[in-house]
């Protein structure tokens, strides 16, 4: 086959190949995308909430101002260039836990370091049927969730369009690597930036990622409800149902539900929401989170014709599209990679 000259082969189009590799084509950038089609894979399953205020203590998440500002945008302008709809912006309801909760929101609701998140801040139940809330909570906005499978066969039809897409199981040993290209089969890059995941059998890449699977039910119960609710567990409306989770698992790396998993999710869900509900969807997933809980991105120390642009973990649809513009600019001499990304600071 002949020869076909590119400037970057990207591996997988989870959310972040499908980030990095759009924000390359916006740049009028040569590339082809690598992906095996399989339905386990941590984009496939992961819940896709988007919320700048994390964490049992509830703090600001890390980079929200950079962050979230245009995240909502950068999303719409994928659902225009698909035509398709997976961006569901929906309030977040935060109950508070315990009285010291409450008293430390009612100092933090009135700085402008978290007002700008903060649409309500409540001393009473916000009246959801069934939802145990007697202290009241805090709704948050620039929150919501993305269809992460809906958003990713939108953008692998686009990518196929563009015939950029190539469906195969990626094989390192067709490689070859030069000083300052890089071949694999026909191909010859400036690049390869791998967008794997972290259970992959990369030869080239030994990096202390810390993966953690997740288990989520889908369940029909009579609530009605305009927000996420989160507590302990998260409750997101859909449709007709709403997806609660999730758990964390650092041994048990599968992408099959585990019973032990969903009754201990079962057992917090309870301290949330005493109606009766119907359980008629379990999954799990397994994401790809580093030690530090920050990406590793960057070039390869001795090949520099190797990239990654990986680890995300659970926050991966706030921080690719972001990144993914950094990781850009720094590729095309834009400017310097961020340190607390940088790949090399775990190597």
């Amino acid at each position: 086959m002949r020869e076909t000259k590119v400037d970057y082969i990207i591996v997988g189009q989870g959310i972040a190949g499908s980030w990095l590799a759009y924000e390359m084509l916006k740049r009028e950038l040569s590339i082809i995308v690598i992906n095996e089609d399989k339905k386990e894979t941590s984009s496939q399953k992961a819940a896709g909430i988007y919320n700048p205020i994390t964490g049992r203590k509830m703090v600001k998440t890390w980079r929200a101002d950079e962050l979230f500002p245009t995240l909502e945008r950068q999303y719409e302008e994928l659902e225009k260039l698909t035509c398709k709809n997976f961006l569901h912006k929906i309030p977040i309801y935060r109950p508070f836990k315990t009285i010291e909760d409450q008293n430390d929101w009612e100092g933090r609701a009135a700085d402008n370091f978290h007002q700008k998140y903060l649409s309500e801040f409540r001393v009473k139940s916000k009246g959801y049927a069934d939802v145990i809330d007697p202290l009241g909570g805090i709704v948050l906005n620039h929150s919501g969730y993305v269809n992460i499978p809906a958003m990713l066969e939108a953008m692998q039809t686009f990518f196929i369009d563009k015939g950029v897409y190539h469906s195969e199981v990626f094989d390192y040993s067709e490689m070859a690597i030069e000083e300052n290209t890089i071949s694999y089969k026909h191909w010859i890059a400036k690049k390869v930036i791998f967008c794997e995941g972290s259970l992959s059998k990369n030869p080239h890449w030994e990096l202390p990622f810390r993966p953690v699977r997740g288990d989520i039910i889908d369940i029909k119960c009579d609530l009605k409800s305009n927000h996420i609710i989160n507590q302990g567990v998260f409750m997101i409306p859909k449709v007709d149902r709403f997806t609660v989770g999730s758990t964390y698992d650092h041994n048990n790396l599968t992408y099959e539900p585990q019973e032990e998993a969903i009754k201990s999710l079962e057992e917090r869900f309870k301290k949330l929401y005493r109606g009766n509900y119907e359980i008629v969807e379990k999954r799990a997933g397994v994401r790809p989170a580093t030690r530090d809980r920050k990406p590793y991105i960057g070039l390869h120390p001795e090949k520099k014709t190797l990239g990654i642009f990986n680890g995300f973990g659970t926050k991966g649809v706030s921080l690719t599209p972001y990144f993914a513009k950094h990781f850009v600019d720094v590729l095309q001499q834009k400017s310097e990679i961020d340190e607390e990304v940088n790949v090399q600071r775990v190597i």
